[in-house]
């Protein structure tokens, strides 16, 4: 990978009010400034648009597209996945934040090749966080796997605290389950991890989970939580035909 290698930043965007601002400034005040950002509005019906405008107006390196219908997060990551130039990928939620050397940690663990992922620390009520150190540690593809499934584990399933290389989402055409509504980062993860070799984990706590009333997580109906279990038993299936 290059010594300065591009970073895309995936941001899904729907009706996030003030958040967006917030999560847009706590990027462009990153000690690491070569990235791009893929920023895409799932037909939002607040001023979410104008913000993202206002943004892409401002920095050349914010890029924005439009649903013109409500598709959900897994089309706009996935959109994100097509479209990036970055050699590393980050799946930034559009209402959290991110610590001044998020990118930076991402971009200094993936700079060795043989390093297939890097996840940070986070804060996360009481998910877990408050992480604290500065010094990467190995994780084995047991135990990277194994977390996928913990709730409020260190290194988990999420993809927020996560920087992907580009070259092995392209080569095993890796993409977000576009039918999910919950459980497609965990998903991902767990395909990505499955063809991976090599993982770190930093536990400063870099990323800033937003907990918002009206997100996902929050108004999931009982179908999603229904589809949510039937992804997480593949999950565990998955782990009996994984190769070191």
């Amino acid at each position: 990978m290059a010594e300065n290698p591009l970073i895309t930043i995936s941001i899904p965007a729907y009706n996030l009010g003030s958040y967006l601002s917030k999560t847009l400034d706590s990027i462009l005040n990153q000690t690491y400034q070569n990235f791009e950002v893929i920023l895409v509005d799932d037909a939002s019906t607040d001023h979410t648009p104008d913000t993202m405008a206002k943004y892409a107006d401002k920095d050349q390196r914010i890029h924005t597209y439009y649903f013109q219908s409500h598709e959900g997060v897994s089309k706009a990551r996935n959109y994100a996945i097509d479209n990036a130039k970055g050699d590393i990928i980050v799946f930034v939620d559009g209402d959290d934040l991110l610590e001044p050397k998020y990118l930076e940690v991402m971009a200094r663990g993936l700079a060795d090749p043989s390093v297939d992922l890097v996840a940070v620390g986070y804060n996360w009520g009481w998910r877990g966080g408050s992480g604290t150190g500065d010094q990467f540690r190995e994780v084995s593809k047991t135990n990277a796997y194994a977390s996928i499934n913990r709730r409020g584990g260190d290194f988990g399933g999420y993809t927020w605290n996560k920087g992907f290389k580009m070259s092995i989402i392209r080569d095993h055409q890796i993409q977000f389950d576009e039918s999910l509504d919950l459980a497609e980062d965990l998903l991902f993860t767990a395909d990505y991890i499955f063809v991976s070799h090599r993982f770190l984990f930093y536990p400063g706590a870099l990323y800033t989970k937003v907990s918002r009333s009206n997100s996902i997580i929050h108004s999931a109906t009982w179908e999603m939580r229904s589809k949510e279990q039937v992804v997480r038993r593949h999950i565990d299936e998955m782990a009996r035909k994984m190769q070191p």
